[in-house]
């Protein structure tokens, strides 16, 4: 009810899923298992195109387009691992190219973050699926999708992850209600934020501020051995290496709060370069 309300294409909401389109789906999705995952779920033959790389998007679908009925882009549009944002009016222009294309964007690490009063980078744009979650910045359960009226009943009737769901307790509903009209008000938490995020992008020397950074280190090893530094000193800063990420781009990946008082950054810069010196492969 509050994303529609706040959300200007006032469109309609229903249980996160994925269904079966019987179509070729384009995303960013990392190595050989989540695209047989995401293939197998989808019945849909699957392509890639380059991270932000809309050119080849528009090459992907003009190669391969006329072979299918119906285009599924998919992106995510703050990335998990990166924290970088994606091009989605250029992904919306992208799927013009095609008479049935379909835009879906994942905005778990943009709600109640990004966006106005929190409601992501999607409102206003031409998004047929948004989908989001009620965790992370709502610290909540469960997840949502806006969609057409005609989508959602789609949804609903054909899609049996969300048949076979077990419903959410009702306290968690409730709960859920109460973080979201809170998140509405919370400008102010959102513009502190941002700035604690520019703060860590000037250590880290990242080039986009976002809430989530990475420090890529390309090594698993000294990957958890700063992260064990860093915990030793108060931070909590956890060590991402291969599956999750391609290997050589093992990295820490920080994930701010707004809760976080600016002074905590000095000690975290001070904390990191001791770490950067004793995990040293010169001094090991």
């Amino acid at each position: 009810k509050y994303i529609n309300d706040h959300r200007k294409d006032r469109q309609h909401l229903v249980g996160c899923c994925r269904s079966k389109y019987h179509a070729w789906i384009s995303g960013e999705i990392e190595g050989r298992l989540p695209r047989l995952l995401f293939s197998l779920l989808s019945g849909s033959d699957f392509k890639r195109f380059r991270h932000n790389d809309t050119d080849h998007l528009r090459a992907l679908i003009e190669r391969y387009g006329r072979d299918y009925e119906r285009l599924v882009i998919v992106a995510e549009s703050v990335y998990s691992m990166d924290g970088d944002t994606a091009p989605i009016a250029e992904l919306v222009e992208a799927k013009r190219l095609h008479p049935n294309a379909m835009l879906y964007v994942d905005e778990a690490h943009a709600v109640g973050v990004c966006g106005e009063r929190g409601l992501g980078l999607t409102p206003g744009l031409d998004v047929d699926i948004m989908v989001g979650t009620f965790g992370k910045a709502l610290a909540s359960m469960g997840a949502f999708a806006v969609m057409t009226e005609t989508m959602r009943s789609f949804m609903v009737n054909r899609c049996r992850s969300l048949i076979f769901s077990t419903a959410l307790p009702p306290l968690t509903a409730r709960w859920t209600e109460h973080v979201m009209r809170q998140s509405l008000t919370m400008d102010g938490e959102r513009e502190a934020l941002k700035r604690l995020a520019d703060r860590l992008s000037a250590i880290l020397g990242t080039s986009e501020a976002s809430h989530i950074q990475p420090y890529i280190v390309g090594d698993a090893r000294r990957t958890v051995l700063l992260s064990e530094h860093l915990r030793a000193d108060g931070f909590k800063v956890l060590p991402i290496r291969t599956p999750t990420v391609p290997p050589g781009t093992e990295r820490l990946r920080f994930s701010l709060s707004a809760a976080i008082d600016p002074s905590q950054l000095d000690g975290l810069a001070r904390a990191l370069d001791a770490a950067r010196a004793a995990t040293d492969p010169q001094n090991i």
